[in-house]
């Protein structure tokens, strides 16, 4: 469904949902080999929980894409091809996880994995369309690539890792200046730490490196600024961290009201000169 000009007016933003869901399609749950509890376990302990929520604003005014399926059923931020996925190599974690990620297990058979890629494949369409979409309205895009994360390491990670509270990561050729400006700004007091070079900006493939106005930012917010200890209970600085994005938010949608009024005053100022 092409977006609705009105609804989505002033901005150029597209905010991308890849980790958010928590459900698997009832006729694959056979393919899983661990039990119901466990499944149930690292779906929720893998999910990046609430972020609907706390970016609703973002979400209500820009428009989103979301995997609405669990990153257990597939991931939508792995390489397609298992053999350029790091993280299938050396883990089994690729597009289609067949171990699990709270301990080295396995997880799944691979029997379907061949009809589940049809899933993977139509969530990128989904994001290619709706980036296309932005670029027939907007003339340029920029994907505000969503995710939160535990603050205890997993087994595939270094576990004497010091992990900060946010990570912002992007490509050179795909940075977003103001959105990234406006991010260290609202979390300046916050242990932030950009280009990490453990997370990806996903783009369109059409458009990676290719396009310019196609801009992409990953930000990465660690679960202990909004949820206790156990990963799933909202805490006490839920709503702070709520308003600070929702305080992005505003500044985003401000900086693209203020040029849209910018360009329509010279335009009328062109007009009148054209009078004389």
């Amino acid at each position: 469904m092409p977006f609705n000009q009105r609804q989505y007016m002033n901005n150029h933003y597209l905010i991308h949902l890849p980790h958010s869901g928590n459900s698997i399609p009832k006729k694959y749950i056979s393919d899983y080999t661990i039990s119901n509890d466990e499944l149930i376990l690292n779906m929720e302990q893998f999910s990046d929980l609430y972020l609907d929520d706390l970016y609703s604003s973002m979400i209500e005014e820009f428009g989103y894409v979301k995997n609405n399926y669990s990153r257990l059923f597939f991931d939508p931020e792995r390489f397609f091809d298992d053999s350029k996925e790091d993280m299938h190599l050396h883990y089994k974690l690729g597009w289609f996880y067949e171990n699990t990620p709270l301990e080295d297990k396995t997880l799944r058979t691979t029997k379907n994995k061949e009809e589940i890629s049809q899933y993977y494949i139509k969530h990128h369409q989904n994001l290619y369309l709706k980036t296309k979409e932005k670029l027939d309205i907007y003339k340029k895009c920029t994907v505000i690539d969503c995710h939160s994360f535990s603050n205890t390491n997993y087994w595939f990670k270094k576990q004497n890792l010091t992990l900060a509270d946010i990570y912002i990561d992007y490509n050179p050729m795909h940075k977003d200046h103001f959105l990234i400006d406006t991010i260290l700004e609202e979390f300046k007091n916050y242990h932030v730490v950009i280009n990490s070079h453990l997370n990806r900006p996903v783009i369109p493939n059409d458009y990676y490196e290719s396009k310019k106005n196609i801009k992409a930012v990953v930000i990465k917010i660690n679960k202990k600024l909004y949820l206790e200890s156990d990963n799933i209970t909202k805490n006490n600085n839920y709503n702070i961290l709520k308003n600070k994005i929702n305080t992005i938010f505003l500044k985003l949608k401000n900086k693209t009201s203020l040029t849209k009024m910018n360009k329509n005053t010279t335009n009328y100022s062109n007009h009148l000169l054209d009078l004389h």
